[in-house]
């Protein structure tokens, strides 16, 4: 340590010897030929330092005093931010370009392995010329050292920030496994602020350009840019979540993150090629950010919120060494080691405070759950206490409403029994309302050939006895009866027109036989659609179903209403309860009859019913039943299925048709579509499965 300390005690003395170089500076905003450049008007620089605007080229003339002009001497230029040098020697036959290099060239054009940068002396020549750009500010501290102090300058300028480096480190891998064990937001924004802040820092002295981008010239020189937009925007992060601003300093916190947009700006004008102004834009939102923090830290500490003291204490000594590094750079305090690293100093000792400050807030946040903890158990003690008292009451309370609460139930049981009678007879009563229609229908329909059998008996009776009494006279002649009784007794087939009361008998027989025969198909079609055995899962038809509903339905329909059955031919027999089915098909049928005899129809417009079926795929059929009656509006169709609601007159309808319907598809496991529209008519489509699954059975 006493051997570092005493390099930088030489080190320190000899920049404040200038006297072994002239400095001469010319800036017109201009670039010059190398003929231009030895003929520019230089101005020797007073102060040690020359300082130029952020993008502007510079010219530097350098006359080395002749007892220094050898190779053991060096050109060192202790700044690290410039784009563009070239460096010129001027000799005998003119300027010779000997290096050229900056930030935008690879770092291997670099003649030493440093951060700054070195150039070198020839014996004998003392003038040298620089040509320098920079989208950042240009600062020339150009000193003339030996080279042997060179080495121990550079080492001794690695060994300061490498120290700097490592306390970083350790500070971030602290903060990060804090961050692990407790959780807290607060520890994962300070160690992005510390990463974002060791990358600047690095950055404003130049080692990223030799550690990390070397062979990325375009991206390096803009990284101290970068570098700095994004600590801004890390540190807005961590002093919101550390000073705690949304609850405790809300004005003060969309203050702070208004400024973070101006930063994602800054980034994507410098992306843009708009790098001098976003440098500017950069350090000015910067200073005001810095400006707005300290005002809500200072008002934070005033209302006692003591991460505040630690927070400006902590800042105050960072701000007051970026202070010191700018005067530096003006020439207003010297340009020594000491003062260029007056920011790793300043933010080293900052993240140490802030560090603390942060462990500080462990012990704060531990002491509060301790006196929480102690307050949640005296106030559970307390309500323990009223619990009990409150508990013998609400006992008495409890019993006196169960007793209440039981006569009440038994009264709901009563209810609820009384409902579910009113329920049955309210169903038996549409049921004994569809077998009355049905009823009427099967009257109606069988009435008509019992009339035309028992009309035809009579005559036929009558032709009957006359055949009989033809047949009596042919049987009365005796074996040997002689051609006048024979003449006699054919005489009878002329006097009964035997050839005509044949004629008459086949008609009336026939007559009688397709009476027969319809009465037959009205008792089938009635045993199809009773089938007594309704309780049973079997395979049935669906187009056997529709058309024995039909015939039911047929004293209704007459010759008024068209029905068109369009079926399919390959229908598959489903599993179903067929006599359910054919409950719902009557109920859907009834009210398309009801729909088409409530409209009336424009001419060549007849009321129709058209029966559908359709195979869907190898797992569901369905039943189209269509009619062009009066159709239902939106509402009534949102309220189609509920009991009791039907748009019939008074005496005409229940309103338990369609929801019984609805629930005997809903039991087959089925769905019902509908299709509507007010005065065009209605579709109700049933989609049914082939297949019943076995517990179903």
């Amino acid at each position: 340590m006493k051997r570092i300390f005493l390099i930088n005690l030489l080190i320190l003395l000899s920049w404040t010897a200038h006297a072994q170089l002239s400095i001469a500076t010319f800036s017109d905003g201009k670039t010059h030929t190398e003929s231009e450049v030895i003929g520019l008007d230089y101005v020797t620089e007073k102060k040690g330092v020359a300082n130029f605007d952020n993008g502007n080229v510079a010219y530097v003339k350098l006359v080395v005093d002749a007892e220094y002009a050898h190779e053991d001497r060096r050109i060192f230029l202790s700044y690290a931010l410039l784009d563009t040098i070239r460096f010129y020697r001027r000799e005998a036959d003119g300027l010779h370009l000997i290096l050229e290099t900056g930030q935008a060239f690879d770092f291997n054009t670099r003649a030493y392995e440093s951060s700054d940068f070195v150039f070198p002396v020839k014996n004998g020549v003392q003038e040298y010329y620089f040509e320098i750009y920079s989208h950042k500010p240009v600062v020339l501290p150009f000193q003339l050292v030996e080279r042997e102090s060179l080495s121990a300058t550079l080492s001794n300028n690695d060994f300061f920030f490498g120290t700097y480096v490592g306390l970083i480190a350790v500070m971030f891998l602290y903060n990060l496994v804090i961050f692990f064990l407790t959780r807290d937001r607060s520890y994962l924004f300070y160690i992005l602020y510390l990463l974002t802040l060791g990358l600047a820092q690095a950055a404003l002295f130049g080692y990223t350009d030799r550690f990390l981008f070397q062979a990325f010239p375009a991206f390096n020189r803009i990284f101290a840019v970068l570098s700095g937009a994004l600590v801004a925007i890390a540190s807005i992060f961590f002093i919101n979540n550390f000073l705690r601003l949304k609850t405790k300093a809300p004005f003060f916190r969309k203050l702070l993150f208004s400024v973070v947009p101006l930063d994602v700006l800054a980034i994507v004008l410098l992306l843009m090629g708009y790098e001098s102004f976003s440098y500017k834009m950069v350090n000015m939102v910067s200073l005001v950010g810095s400006i707005i923090a300290i005002v809500a830290a200072v008002k934070l500490a005033q209302s006692g919120f003591k991460p505040a003291n630690f927070f400006l204490l902590a800042w105050s000594v960072f701000l007051t060494s970026v202070v010191i590094f700018a005067l530096k750079d003006f020439d207003i305090i010297p340009y020594n080691p000491v003062f260029r690293r007056s920011m790793l100093f300043g933010s080293s000792v900052e993240v140490v405070l802030l560090s603390v400050a942060l462990a500080d807030r462990i012990n704060q946040l531990r002491r509060e759950k301790e006196y929480s903890q102690a307050r949640a158990l005296e106030m559970a003690r307390e309500n323990e206490r009223i619990i009990k008292e409150q508990n013998i009451e609400l006992e008495k309370r409890v019993e006196a409403r169960t007793m209440e609460l039981q006569e009440a139930n038994e009264e709901l049981q009563v209810t609820l029994d009384n409902l579910k009678e009113t329920q049955t007879q309210l169903v038996d009563a549409e049921k004994m309302a569809s077998l009355g229609q049905l009823t009427a229908g099967i009257a109606h329909e069988i009435n008509n050939p019992i009339n035309f059998i028992t009309s035809n008996i009579k005559p036929l009776k009558l032709d009957l006895d006359e055949v009989y009494t033809i047949v009596d006279r042919f049987s009365q002649l005796p074996e040997d009866c002689n051609p006048e009784q024979l003449k006699q007794a054919k005489a009878s087939l002329q006097e009964f027109d035997y050839d005509f009361l044949k004629e008459e008998i086949e008609s009336l027989v026939s007559g009688i036989s397709d009476g027969a025969v319809r009465t037959s198909e009205i008792v089938l079609g009635l045993r199809n659609f009773s089938r007594l055995d309704e309780d049973v899962v079997k395979k049935a038809n669906l187009n056997e179903g529709l058309d024995s509903t039909m015939i039911l339905l047929r004293n209704k329909t007459k010759d008024l209403i068209e029905v068109v059955r369009d079926y399919d031919d390959n229908l598959m027999d489903i599993d179903c309860f067929p006599g359910k089915l054919n409950q719902a098909f009557m109920n859907i049928l009834n009210n398309g009859i009801y729909a088409v005899n409530a409209k009336r129809y424009e001419e060549g417009e007849e009321p129709t019913l058209t029966l559908k079926t359709r195979m869907v795929d190898s797992e569901m059929v369905a039943v189209h039943l269509i009619d062009n009656g009066i159709g239902m509006s939106e509402e009534t169709k949102k309220k189609l299925y509920e009991p009791f609601f039907t748009t019939k007159e008074v005496g005409e309808g229940t309103g338990l048709g369609m929801s019984i319907v609805f629930k005997i598809i809903d039991k087959h496991g089925g769905r019902i579509e509908v299709n509507s529209e007010l005065g065009k008519g209605t579709e109700f489509i049933l989609f049914l499965p082939i297949r019943q699954p076995n517990e179903f059975a």
